[in-house]
C-alpha cells in the first residue's frame, strides 16, 4: 500500500478512536493528561506520542496533493466543492494542519477558507491544536528516542504559532544526547526546510548547559557555517541572532551589519537595537533610513564604527528592547469597523481581531507578553483581556476608560475620564483608586482626564481638558496626589489624545494638530512634530517617535530631525488611532 494512503487509513483509525459516543458533547479537557488521554494516548507513553506527531506529519509530496484537494473548494461546480471537502475529511488528522492554515487565511479565496472551517469543524471531534501541544510538552519531559527527529518533522505543520514555540523550546531539551549535539539536529542544518534550519540553529546554540557561552561545543563550528551560507534571509538572521547573544562573542557582530541593507523593517529594528545597545548612540550616518540607499549608508557608517574599536558584547547588556512587532488600533464609526491587528517583523499582518460586535469600539489596546490583548472599551466602560480569538479572559468594569497600560508586577493601570486605578487581573476591586476632584473654574465634575501614562519612578503623569488652569498633574505609586501641577498644551476638539513618558523623563503628548515633548519637572515645551489630528505617541529605543494620526490613516516613524523613516497605512482605509512597536 502506498504510503499516502497508509497514512490515510491509520489516520482514520485515530479519528474513530477519538470520536466520543453519538450525541455527546466532547468534553473541554484541562491538563495536557487529560488532553492527551481524550484521544487514547498515554501521557507516559514516549514512542506513542512520537507516532502520533509523525501521523500528522505531512511530506512535501503528500502536502501538494492535500493543497489541491483544498484548492478544489472554490471549484465552480457546488458538487465538486462537496466532493473535495468529503475527500479531505477522508483524510483524518493529517489534514487538520493545512485545513486551519487554509480556514485562518484572510487574504486567499474566502470560499476556501469557509469550506475548510466547515471540514475542520467535522473533523475535529477533539481539538488537535491542544493535542499536538500536550503532546510536544510531553515528549520535552520524557525524551524518548526519535522525539528530535519527530518534532522536527513536524514543526512546519504546527497547529499555531504556540505549538511552534512548544516545539522550539523541546528540541532545546533534547539538544544534546550522551553529552553530544542530538544527531537529527545536526542533519537538520542541512535541511531543505527553513523552519527546521531555524529550530536546529536555535536548540543547538541555546541547548545545554545554561551557564556556559557556547553550550554544545561539538556543534558549534557546524552551526556557525550552516547560518553563514543559509540563503534564506529570516533564518540566517534568527542564526546569527541567537549566536550573538548567546555566545556573546564579537564575531557575530560583522555578520549582522552586514545584513543591515538585506533585511525587512522589523529585523532592522531589531539589529538597530541590538547595535545600540552596544554602542549607546548612533555613529555619524549611523540612524536606518527609509530607503535602500539609506540603509546601505547606515549599514556603512556601522561598518566603520566596528572597524574602529566597536565594543565588547561580552560587556554589554544586550537584552532585547524590540521585537520588531508593531501592534495597531485601527478605527471608525461603522458596525465591525474597528479591527485591532499586529504586524510581524516582516511587516505582513500576523494576527487580527475584528468583527467581534462584543468588542465595542476600544480606544486602547497593549499586546501581553504572554499573546492576549488588553482593550480599554470606553463605550462599554470596562478594560477586557481578550485570547487572539476573542474571548474574555479577564475584565474589570471602570466608568470610561480611555487607555490601559500593563505594569512590572503583572498589574494593569487604568486611566478614564473622571478616575485612575492599579487593576489585579481576575479581581472585581481595584488595587489602588485616584478621582477627580470637581473642578470649580470649568465647573464640571471631574470628567476632564484626557491621558495618562506610567512614570519610571512608578509614578502616574495624567493630562487634563479645559481653558484655564494646570492640566498637567502627578500620582506616586499608590496614586495620591504629588508635586505642584503644572500647564502644558491644552486639548481642544480632540477625540482621541495620546501620552507617553520617555527614558529621559520628558512626556510626550499629542495634541490636534501636533507632538510636543514637555519638562515632567517644569512644563516647557520642548521638540515638537506637526501632524494632523494625531491620536497615539511612544517614543522608540532608536530615539525616533511613533506617530498615529487618527483621521489620515496613517501612521509615521520620524527621527529628532522629524525625517520620516517608516510609514504605515491601513490596507483597508481605516485610521490608526492606535500604535506601538514592541
Amino acid at each position: 500500500m502506498p504510503r499516502f494512503l497508509a497514512v490515510f487509513v491509520a489516520a482514520a483509525v485515530l479519528v474513530a478512536a477519538a470520536r466520543p459516543p453519538p450525541d455527546e458533547t466532547p468534553a473541554d479537557p484541562g491538563s495536557d493528561a487529560d488532553v492527551l488521554k481524550s484521544v487514547n494516548l498515554d501521557p507516559g507513553d514516549g514512542a506513542a506520542l512520537v507516532g502520533y506527531l509523525k501521523l500528522r506529519t505531512v511530506s512535501d509530496t503528500d502536502r501538494g496533493k492535500l493543497d489541491e484537494i483544498i484548492r478544489r473548494f472554490a471549484a465552480d461546480k457546488f458538487e465538486d466543492r462537496l466532493a473535495a471537502g468529503a475527500e479531505a475529511e477522508r483524510l483524518g488528522p493529517l489534514a487538520i494542519s493545512p485545513l486551519r492554515k487554509a480556514a485562518e487565511d484572510k487574504t486567499g479565496d474566502p470560499e476556501i477558507a469557509y469550506r475548510a472551517g466547515l471540514v475542520l469543524k467535522r473533523l475535529q471531534k477533539v481539538d488537535h491544536s491542544k493535542v499536538s501541544g500536550a503532546a510536544v510538552r510531553a515528549l520535552a519531559k520524557l525524551k524518548p528516542a526519535g522525539a528530535a527527529a519527530a518534532l522536527l518533522g513536524f514543526l512546519p505543520l504546527a497547529d499555531s504559532d504556540a505549538v511552534a514555540a512548544d516545539i522550539q523550546s523541546a528540541l532545546k531539551t533534547l539538544a544534546v544526547r550522551d553529552g553530544k549535539a542530538e544527531p537529527a539536529l545536526v542533519a537538520a542544518l542541512g535541511d531543505a526546510s527553513a523552519a527546521r534550519r531555524t529550530a536546529a540553529y536555535v536548540a543547538l546554540v541555546e541547548g545545554g548547559p545554561a551557564d556556559k557561552r557556547v553550550r554544545i561545543p561539538d556543534a558549534l563550528p557546524a552551526v556557525k557555517e550552516a547560518v553563514r551560507r543559509d540563503p534564506d534571509v529570516e533564518a540566517k538572521f534568527l542564526g546569527l541572532w541567537t549566536l550573538a547573544h548567546t555566545t556573546r562573542e564579537k564575531e557575530f557582530v560583522p555578520d549582522l551589519i552586514g545584513m543591515i541593507a538585506a533585511l525587512p523593517r522589523g529585523r532592522l529594528w531589531q539589529v538597530e537595537d541590538f547595535l545600540l545597545r552596544l554602542a549607546g548612540e548612533h555613529p555619524p550616518g549611523g540612524r536606518f533610513g527609509r530607503t535602500p540607499d539609506d540603509l546601505a549608508k547606515a549599514r556603512d557608517a556601522w561598518a566603520g564604527w566596528w572597524a574602529k574599536g566597536g565594543a565588547d558584547p561580552a560587556k554589554a547588556d544586550l537584552t532585547p528592547r524590540v521585537q520588531g512587532l508593531t501592534d495597531l488600533l485601527l478605527q471608525n464609526s461603522s458596525v465591525g469597523g474597528m479591527a485591532v491587528l499586529s504586524l510581524g517583523p516582516d511587516q505582513k499582518e500576523a494576527w487580527r481581531l475584528g468583527g467581534n460586535p462584543q468588542m465595542m469600539y476600544p480606544n486602547d489596546i497593549r499586546v501581553l507578553p504572554t499573546g492576549r490583548v488588553l482593550l480599554a472599551e470606553t463605550n462599554y466602560g470596562r478594560v477586557t483581556e481578550r485570547d487572539k480569538a476573542g474571548n474574555i479572559v479577564h475584565s474589570f468594569n471602570g466608568v470610561q476608560p480611555l487607555s490601559v497600560e500593563p505594569l512590572p508586577n503583572g498589574n494593569w493601570l487604568v486611566v478614564g475620564r473622571s478616575t485612575i486605578w492599579e487593576v489585579k487581573p481576575g479581581q472585581a476591586a481595584a488595587v489602588a483608586t485616584y478621582t477627580r476632584p470637581r473642578n470649580p473654574v470649568m465647573n464640571m465634575n471631574g470628567f476632564d482626564i484626557v491621558a495618562g501614562a506610567r512614570l519610571p519612578n512608578g509614578g502616574v503623569a495624567f493630562v487634563t481638558s479645559g481653558n484655564a488652569g494646570p492640566n498637567l498633574f502627578r500620582l506616586d505609586d499608590k496614586l495620591k496626589e504629588v508635586g505642584t501641577p503644572l500647564t502644558v498644551g491644552r486639548f481642544q476638539n480632540v477625540p482621541m489624545a495620546g501620552i507617553d513618558v520617555t527614558p529621559e523623563g520628558k512626556l510626550l503628548v499629542t495634541h490636534q494638530n501636533q507632538v510636543a515633548e514637555y519638562d515632567l519637572k517644569t512644563g516647557k515645551a520642548g521638540w515638537t512634530y506637526d501632524i494632523p489630528f494625531a491620536s497615539s505617541v511612544q517614543r522608540l529605543p532608536n530615539g525616533n517617535t511613533l506617530v498615529a494620526s487618527v483621521n489620515t490613516a496613517r501612521a509615521v516613524e520620524v527621527t529628532p530631525d522629524k525625517e520620516i523613516v517608516w510609514e504605515y497605512r491601513s490596507p483597508d482605509g481605516l485610521p490608526v488611532a492606535r500604535i506601538y512597536r514592541r
